[in-house]
């Protein structure tokens, strides 16, 4: 309608988009607010599960969906928990057969197939023989931490779409990050993370579990199209969520509170939920940079200070400098191979 008596009528797609912001907002705010009530250690778990859930499901996930994810992850954790435990003094049989299901993993990713489960499986194999291997007496509980997390994720996203129901209409699905090439996605993959499980071990590192959640985030995001532009937004990315964990921190020391620290957190979060919504390679470097910013937050607050931030920081930039120089390597090196190969096999 128009004129001086026209009602206005609320745009569906900007109240779906809306709907989704506060969605992300909201589960990943609460869950970390909820895991650090309860000492849910590591806190960062469950909003990081909820956030890569939220940023890749148009829909909530159905009973049987939800009840699968957190089957998945127990699964997973609990796999790679039990093949450490009895393979620790084997290392060289449990690296192999660690690096197989990294590389089967990455292979069917390139494909298309099942990322979340399979984005579960690498998080669990890439971190928990890690941590087992360095603190055996710490590491019982984390496959339980693992699974608690996800059931925490699913539950508050929920929640949160029952608050906020609104979705947009389908839309047609984006061609994928990488290249159609299975065998170089997975070689590249395990190139990247398993040097660093070993570096993480050889040096006991002990934040090795955040660390290595990020990196493979950071390789299945990373788009070898637009390698150089996405390295360097993605470092810069890590940068700003160090300096929004460091501030946060330090404002909640201005008035420390459980008002004030769902407040803050519901901030940091609903800040990066404008872009990680628009999807894309602003969405994928929202998503890495929220991750980063989270994780170093909860870090800070179980360490009771942030005088540790800057070698965090430092940590995940070395860390994010390998990925992303072994990703803008390889990725073009295996991809000329490939083609040289397939003109030799059209001759």
């Amino acid at each position: 309608m128009t004129g001086a008596g026209a009602i206005a009528v609320p745009d569906p797609i900007a109240q779906a988009r809306l709907h989704a912001i506060l969605r992300f907002a909201a589960a990943t705010s609460g869950t970390f607010v909820l895991s650090e009530i309860e000492g849910w250690y590591p806190t960062f778990l469950a909003p990081l599960l909820a956030g890569v859930l939220l940023a890749n499901l148009p829909v909530a996930p159905p009973p049987k969906a939800g009840l699968a994810l957190v089957v998945i992850q127990a699964v997973g954790a609990y796999g790679a928990y039990i093949l450490t435990s009895l393979l620790h003094e084997s290392p060289m049989v449990l690296f192999a057969i660690i690096a197989l299901i990294l590389f089967v993993s990455f292979a069917n990713l390139a494909q298309g197939r099942g990322f979340l489960p399979i984005l579960l499986t690498l998080i669990a194999f890439s971190t928990v023989p890690i941590v087992t291997m360095m603190a055996p007496q710490q590491a019982g509980p984390l496959p339980l931490a693992f699974t608690r997390a996800m059931a925490l994720a699913v539950v508050g996203i929920w929640v949160a779409y029952a608050i906020w129901p609104k979705v947009l209409p389908p839309q047609p699905k984006p061609g994928p990050a990488a290249f159609d090439y299975p065998v170089a996605m997975a070689l590249t993959g395990v190139a990247i993370v398993l040097p660093l499980m070993l570096v993480y071990l050889m040096y006991g590192i002990t934040d090795a579990l955040p660390l290595l959640i990020t990196t493979v985030v950071l390789v299945i995001n990373f788009d070898p199209r637009k390698s150089a532009t996405q390295g360097m937004v993605m470092m810069v990315g890590n940068i700003v969520g160090g300096a929004v964990a460091l501030s946060s921190f330090m404002l909640l020391q201005i008035g420390p509170s459980l008002i004030v620290l769902a407040l803050i957190t519901f901030l940091i979060a609903i800040v990066f939920a404008i872009p990680i919504e628009r999807g894309g390679p602003t969405g994928a470097v929202g998503l890495i940079t929220f991750n980063q910013a989270m994780v170093l937050f909860s870090l800070s607050l179980a360490s009771g200070g942030g005088g540790l931030w800057l070698t965090r920081v430092f940590q995940f930039g070395l860390a994010c400098t390998f990925a992303i120089g072994m990703m803008s390597l390889l990725f073009p090196l295996l991809q000329s191979v490939r083609q040289r190969a397939e003109r030799r096999a059209a001759r």
